[in-house]
């Protein structure tokens, strides 16, 4: 099967008023948001609670400490973005953030408390302690778990767990009008006049990631095949450190951890950061990641580790549980043994364009959190604003559908199933290769003649032909990381989370300046220009 070629076909049909793919904090947000009176249904790929949400260990940025302002936490994101920041987006973002907070609490997340007030930790690039935690290192779990609930308890929902999306729904008109997909039961029709996408996540794209095993870019290849605008696919952002010892399952130590203190040393033991960037370990994420792997290159360096060994251990313990017990199984203390680390896929800046109230250039179709390019992040994640994004702009999205009626216009697009294919892929060792290959040529720093490779052996890769989750998410894959690699290879400069060894300056001239993709007709097209992030109204009236 082509992946470009959106699945057209179904055996059973269903109807609501809203349909949602994706239960991460953008999805439960704009879920709980929702008036309740409007029929909704939720598809979650795994069980409710397992998305990308529940694994971000560092918290959730809002200015409301007594020393901090929205501008101040706007200005900490414009410089962290790296030229690309929507500063329309990113000043909503950073005004809106307390009052979504407040919003949270009222829902039953439960932050950490100093005394009678929230503690306030600090990250990097941050020029505040503005990051809520809950429970320590365990912040996604703790509002997951949260929302969970809520959502389990809200009338006119269906919940759809362990069910892959495949597929929008287009109508002859071009309207996205609900979502294909499949479970145990065969493939259905979910139609809706308004469809949410929030299944953002590509970290699996890549063989070192601190994504879980269902962020395999579903959502971005969805916006791809149904003719969505997209831009910046070429911004990944790696997390600077997560666990890098042999035998062991790669897991994230979270930026807290070096706001709290920590150093980053090598195996000579310098603390080489202090001379690449006055903040030193503070630096943002791109800076961080992009000179820990040129260590891990230099095969002088003996390695990088986080060093807490001149912190007070019961507070290293207690501030951070959860990764303290996960080192503990792999035989290391946290607060007395160097920790072996290595940057990883963690976060995609690019995706769906779409506005701070989730709207895209295709009618009916709303976008939020990860699988959304609004601009806030430009081309570099300001550290804990991706929680904050996927509940401020699923608030946002809420409230622009609630309270609206909702007209179908149109019939969904059916095509005849194609006679099924015997599918001998080795999907594990195929997935495998590529996710090497994603590493290799399209990792923290990048060039042309790597990229082109990658861009060549992808291509040539099978595409599965049977209707299996594997099949799927693979060819979900290879097109977002054919896309991925083309748009790497076409921006030919450094910024961000796009780093590229034969372009290293960063063109001033591209300030500004997004790289928009879209196919039409079977064929990509791509542009450079302003983001217009504004979309189109979702079709309520």
């Amino acid at each position: 099967m082509n992946p470009i070629e959106p699945i057209a076909w179904w055996e059973n049909e269903y109807e609501t008023d809203v349909v949602i793919a994706g239960a991460g904090i953008a999805g439960l947000s704009f879920a709980l948001r929702l008036d309740e009176s409007i029929r909704m249904v939720v598809i979650t790929k795994g069980a409710l609670g397992e998305a990308n949400t529940r694994y971000a260990q560092g918290g959730i940025a809002a200015a409301i400490g007594p020393d901090d302002t929205p501008e101040l936490h706007l200005e900490d994101t414009l410089a962290a973005g790296d030229g690309l920041v929507d500063i329309d987006a990113a000043r909503a973002l950073a005004e809106r953030g307390a009052s979504a907070v407040r919003w949270l609490l009222n829902e039953g997340v439960r932050f950490d408390l100093d005394g009678h007030l929230l503690d306030l930790g600090q990250e990097a690039a941050h020029s505040r302690r503005r990051i809520l935690h809950a429970g320590g290192d365990a912040t996604g779990a703790g509002i997951e778990q949260a929302l969970v609930a809520k959502l389990r308890a809200r009338p006119n929902t269906t919940i759809l767990e362990h069910t892959t999306a495949i597929d929008l729904a287009r109508t002859e008109h071009g309207d996205i009008s609900g979502i294909i997909v499949l479970d145990a039961h065969g493939t259905s029709l979910i139609a809706a006049p308004v469809t949410v996408l929030a299944a953002g996540g590509t970290g699996q794209l890549w063989a070192v990631t601190s994504n879980p095993p269902g962020a395999t870019a579903d959502g971005i290849s969805m916006g791809l095949r149904a003719g969505a605008d997209m831009a910046d696919l070429e911004f990944t952002q790696f997390h600077p450190t997560v666990l890098n010892s042999p035998g062991i399952e790669p897991f994230l130590i979270s930026e807290a951890v070096r706001g709290e203190g920590a150093y980053l040393i090598n195996g000579q033991g310098d603390r080489f950061m202090r001379d690449i960037d006055p903040r030193a370990e503070l630096a943002p994420r791109n800076v961080v990641a992009s000179a820990i792997q040129t260590q891990i290159d230099d095969p002088t360096s003996g390695g990088v580790f986080l060093d807490l060994r001149h912190l007070d251990a019961a507070f290293v313990r207690g501030r951070f549980p959860t990764i303290a017990a996960y080192l503990a199984g792999a035989g290391l203390d946290l607060a007395t043994n160097l920790i072996p680390i290595a940057p990883a896929a963690h976060y995609f800046m690019g995706g769906i364009v779409a506005g701070i109230d989730g709207r895209t250039s295709l009618p009916g179709l709303l976008a939020i959190g990860e699988v959304s390019c609004t601009g806030v992040h430009g081309a570099n994640r300001l550290a804990s604003n991706s929680l904050l994004e996927g509940l401020v702009f699923g608030i946002n999205a809420a409230d622009t559908v609630s309270g609206s009626s909702f007209t179908r216009t149109g019939s969904v697009i059916r095509r005849d199933r194609p006679m099924a294919e015997a599918d001998a892929i080795d999907h594990a060792g195929i997935r495998a290769a590529l996710r090497q290959i994603m590493t290799s040529n399209v990792g923290v720093v990048r060039t042309a003649d790597g990229l082109r490779q990658a861009i060549e052996t992808i291509g040539c890769m099978p595409v599965p032909a049977q209707d299996t989750r594997a099949s799927i998410e693979f060819r979900n894959m290879l097109l977002a990381a054919s896309q991925i690699a083309t748009s790497a290879l076409t921006r030919e400069e450094s910024r961000g989370g796009h780093s590229r060894a034969d372009f290293p300056a960063t063109r001033p001239e591209l300030d500004g300046v997004h790289q928009h993709v879209q196919v039409a007709d079977g064929t990509f097209v791509r542009d450079f220009g302003a983001l217009h992030a504004s979309g189109v109204a979702p079709r309520i009236v």
